[in-house]
């Protein structure tokens, strides 16, 4: 319509508009997208700081990912060696590891995992609002949200502990659509509720026995719900529930009976787990020892009647640690992490301090909190009960096998959750001293005398932070090249944290930097974390013990957790040489992206995995007309790019056997004390190429030896 000047037009004033705007700002939806971003930014802070990698680590992460990447290649699913692990992890990693290998290279199928699990970290923080809303208000919806997209453990662990993520998404979307159906009492939300809850359970067994907490719920709601036909209602609601969840079960606990002629129902851990907490010998390494002499199919009865035993026996052997283990809970983690442990075990700690720190915080305040809404008179109804039953579950597991901060993250989830409906309150409603309150108070003073009974925090942060004071001191003057600072200020270290393990390694390397290989052996010490076990390693390389360094090095490379061909490029500081064997183990320090070193007779190699690093240190300055031998070795001709330099020279290596490439050193480099080669040639999946191969590594070309001439 056109503009007639007889029309008046309403202006609104800047205020009203500022209004307008604050309101539109401060609405649900545009909170949680902010802290949607928020969260998204710091996990991939997070990621990018991170140096954990499941290929190399020995521990539950490793485990999954060999066995998946079995199953990716072909199809074949085989139990761990000494016990029945939960196999939802596994079919999930070998579904992204199958991506990577259509694309060439299965740590894409590493990255793709991170992904899917950041994707489903972040989905929680609107699923978390909905939550609280739901059982609370808007403001612990928010609240809520907000933790779930700050808290330290959270942005960590897509990406920290590959196989817990599983678990605890699908724990909480259980909890969420179990909660959706007792607002609409659609029944799609109860079959989703049980196939989450049986998705956890394959991921983690303790899903089990989170059944028994849906099924009190979903029977107290149906049954006040319900009007007439309230017995066929509940029946019904039950049936909706526990259905699909047996049935999502089904198939791995009928491949379970078929394989070993026994009822597992997901796994042997917990029994097996518990049998070791309890055992009377010599520790974890003799109890598994047993384990191993027997079949895999007899473990589960062996473990059940040792149980059963120990139960009718000597039942006082399952008391001895619920009090340690029940106050060991409740430790402020971040610190104990940072300034407690005698190692960080290649987590970037002192990357996300302040984070932690705040995470801490955030950790304390969610469990003085919680106590005075767990304890309150039920606003929420009999969900109350699930929250409960995890956190009671939780906590005598963990009392009776060990704690483990993975473990907690049910205890965790409800604290956060009952603690923000706490703070919600704040500011709402006047305080009522009721015997409500009173028990919410005793409660709250209970953890907090348990936290801080448990460590000297003040007198541990004090000396946790002068340890890396001077720790920051020796970087620096390490920096400006003044070594006897350097030296300085890592003994002020030591003498302020003598057993933190990490600050030997450093100071030890700078040592066997300036050949000082006694002195180094004695800083180092014998913690055995994978980062001393390198130093050790090249100690005693460099004093001419190669079994000795043999043995570690080769340890380290293959269950360090992270890439320790990089860290030991950039830590170490190889002797001189001219001519360098490859996959003899005395490498590590002079290369990186390679694949471990293989021997065929008295021939020692690695595989180039893509594009590689060499570096050679020499004993003499180069004259200026030295060339550089390969000796090379291709199953198909392979372009390889050798780059030296800045100028990047072609060769086609040749299939049939060894040979020797000869390339010029660039007349420039004359004078140079280190030569540093690249190499790059493109990748093929044996798996792929080679008839009757399950190698899915990605490999180019075989090198053997570099040598300056």
């Amino acid at each position: 319509m056109a503009y007639s000047p007889t029309q008046s037009i309403a202006i609104e004033p800047p205020r009203w508009r500022r209004i307008k705007l604050a309101q539109a700002v401060r609405q649900p939806i545009v909170i949680i997208g902010a802290l949607i971003v928020i969260g998204l930014a710091l996990r991939l802070w997070f990621i990018a700081v991170n140096q954990i990698d499941p290929r190399f680590s020995a521990a539950d992460d490793g485990d999954y990912y060999v066995r998946a990447l079995r199953f990716a290649v072909t199809g074949e699913y085989v139990d761990n060696s000494w016990l029945v692990r939960p196999p939802g992890h596994i079919f999930f990693f070998a579904a992204m590891l199958r991506i990577g290998l259509w694309l060439g290279d299965p740590a894409i199928g590493i990255t793709l995992i991170r992904a899917v699990q950041v994707v489903l970290s972040l989905a929680l923080i609107p699923l978390g609002y909905d939550l609280a809303r739901r059982l609370f208000d808007q403001r612990t919806g928010l609240i809520f949200a907000a933790i779930l997209a700050v808290w330290m453990p959270l942005v960590e662990l897509p990406a920290l502990i590959l196989s817990e993520p599983l678990f605890f998404s699908m724990l909480f979307i259980h909890a969420w659509l179990l909660v959706r159906w007792r607002d609409d009492r659609r029944l799609r939300w109860l079959i989703g509720a049980g196939v989450t809850l049986a998705f956890a359970a394959l991921a983690r067994s303790p899903g089990l026995y989170g059944a028994a907490f849906a099924v009190l719920f979903i029977a107290i709601s149906a049954w006040r719900a319900a009007g007439q036909h309230r017995r066929q209602q509940v029946v019904l609601a039950l049936l909706a529930f526990l259905l699909p969840f047996a049935l999502t079960i089904a198939p791995w606990t009928i491949r379970n009976y078929i394989l070993y002629r026994d009822i597992i129902l997901i796994d042997t851990l917990g029994p097996v787990n518990l049998w070791i907490a309890i055992y009377e010998g010599r520790g974890e390494g003799e109890a598994k020892g047993i384990l191993l002499r027997l079949p895999q199919e007899e473990r589960q009865r062996f473990v059940s009647a040792e149980l059963r035993r120990i139960i009718q026996t000597e039942p006082w052997r399952f008391t001895r640690n619920l009090w340690p283990h029940f106050h060991h809970i409740w430790k402020a983690q971040f610190i104990e992490d940072f300034f407690v442990k005698a190692s960080f075990f290649a987590r970037p700690v002192r990357e996300i301090w302040l984070a932690g720190i705040m995470s801490d915080l955030i950790w304390l305040v969610m469990v003085l909190a919680a106590p005075f809404t767990l304890l309150s008179r039920p606003r929420e109804g009999a969900f109350r009960l699930v929250a409960l039953g995890w956190i009671g579950y939780t906590c005598l597991m963990v009392m009776l096998i060990h704690v483990e901060p993975r473990y907690l993250l049910p205890v965790w989830l409800w604290f956060a959750l009952y603690g923000a409906a706490t703070l919600a309150r704040i500011g709402q409603q006047p305080l009522r001293w009721d015997r409500f309150t009173i028990a919410g108070l005793v409660a709250s003073l209970f953890l907090a005398v348990l936290i801080v009974s448990y460590r000297d925090y003040p007198q541990i942060i004090r000396t946790g932070l002068a340890r890396e004071q001077a720790w920051e001191a020796a970087q620096e003057a390490m920096a400006r090249g003044d070594a006897a600072a350097t030296e300085q200020a890592y003994r002020a270290m030591l003498a302020t944290d003598p057993d933190f393990a990490d600050g030997r390694a450093e100071f030890a390397r700078w040592l066997l930097a300036q050949g000082r290989y006694d002195e180094a052996g004695q800083v180092i010490g014998d913690y055995p974390t994978h980062r001393n076990n390198l130093v050790r390693g090249a100690i005693a390389r460099a004093q001419g013990d190669a079994a000795t360094a043999v043995t570690l090095l080769r340890k380290t490379e293959e269950q360090g957790g992270e890439d320790m061909q990089r860290l030991a490029f950039a830590w170490l500081t190889p002797a001189p040489t001219t001519t360098l064997t490859l996959g003899n183990d005395l490498d590590l320090g002079y290369l990186y992206g390679f694949a471990f070193g293989e021997r065929v007779g008295e021939t020692t190699y690695r595989w180039l995995q893509g594009e590689g690093v060499i570096r050679l240190p020499l004993p003499e300055p180069l004259a200026g007309n030295e060339v550089l031998a390969l000796r090379l070795a291709a199953p198909a001709p392979t372009l390889l790019t050798v780059t030296i330099g800045d100028q990047p020279m072609p060769i086609t290596v040749a299939p049939g056997g060894w040979r020797v490439y000869y390339l010029p050193l660039p007349a420039q480099m004359r004078g140079m004390r280190e030569v540093i080669v690249g190499l790059s040639a493109p990748t093929f999946l044996p798996c792929q190429t080679l008839p009757n191969n399950t190698d899915a590594r990605p490999l180019s070309v075989m090198v053997q030896q570099l040598s300056i001439r």
